[in-house]
């Protein structure tokens, strides 16, 4: 039985990514735990006057974080949901990252889904902060990311993301495969390239990819004559209807630049779709 960590602030977009894991995983059996964290601000305790009170407003939040938590999981139980699946909630102090690895110390999790806030006009945001904190700080799993309104669609295409010049582990590539068996998917591997030859390395682990999917859909894609690789992966997307995109954290890959706090908030990459970020097994 697979278990699957769901942050949630409560808000409509963390509703809708519950939504997105519930028919993402259909037919699997699966516990899902639903997260909420309370954090408390120094400006809010600056409004207290003496420890008695402090203690009474720490009560208070966690009460609604439990109590709101509760609400949740009946609104899934009274929606009919299915057979297979199970849902539990978990409520914690802190921030979201202290609260996510807490949760690891009592549960292994298969993957973390987590909403992030959409981009809109013209000054983007690729990334919420709390998201953005999770995927650079957490690497017990993988982690998968829904944008604000990205609603369920079946998978049909995936894309993976990769430059041929590291080698792979099961770990990293198993939820990929895991992935497109479940959505009966294609697997396209999108390389962009500089040169158009891959050097000797780079065709070794080329050919230990095709190991690995062999028994899954999968083809090849390189790309060129585009001025970032945000860009060609955008237009990649974009021109064959992906349906989720894949990255593998590791130093200096693509996902780890993209979540540097100096760059998040300039960097020209926004998607609509879902993306996983698998942590590197090296």
């Amino acid at each position: 039985m697979k278990r699957i960590l769901i942050p949630t602030d409560f808000s409509e977009n963390a509703w809708n990514t519950v939504l997105y894991t519930i028919q993402l995983f259909e037919g699997t059996s699966c516990e899902f735990y639903l997260l909420n964290a309370y954090d408390i601000t120094p400006v809010e305790l600056m409004s207290t006057v003496s420890s008695q009170r402090v203690g009474h407003f720490y009560e208070a939040v966690k009460k609604e974080s439990v109590e709101t938590l509760k609400m949740i999981l009946d609104d899934i139980t009274n929606s009919n949901p299915d057979e297979k699946h199970v849902f539990k909630s978990i409520s914690k102090s802190g921030t979201l990252t202290e609260a996510v690895d807490e949760s690891f110390n009592d549960t292994h999790f298969d993957m973390i889904i987590i909403g992030t806030k959409g981009a809109t006009g013209a000054k983007e945001i690729f990334l919420g902060s709390n998201t953005q904190k999770v995927i650079r700080n957490i690497d017990a799993c993988p982690i998968l990311v829904v944008p604000e309104d990205s609603f369920f669609e079946n998978i049909s295409e995936i894309a993976f993301a990769t430059n041929f010049e590291r080698i792979y582990y099961d770990a990293e590539i198993k939820p990929i495969i895991d992935l497109a068996k479940l959505q009966n998917a294609m697997v396209r591997m999108i390389h962009v390239y500089d040169t158009p030859e891959l050097n000797q390395m780079q065709r070794f682990n080329a050919n230990k990819l095709e190991h690995y999917f062999k028994s899954i859909h999968y083809d090849f894609h390189v790309i060129r004559d585009f001025s970032t690789i945000e860009k060609a992966i955008q237009a990649f997307l974009e021109e064959l209807e992906i349906n989720l995109l894949v990255m593998i954290k590791y130093q200096h890959s693509f996902i780890e630049r993209l979540t540097r706090e100096a760059v998040i908030k300039k960097i020209t990459f926004h998607t609509n779709i879902p993306f996983l970020v698998i942590p590197s097994d090296s």
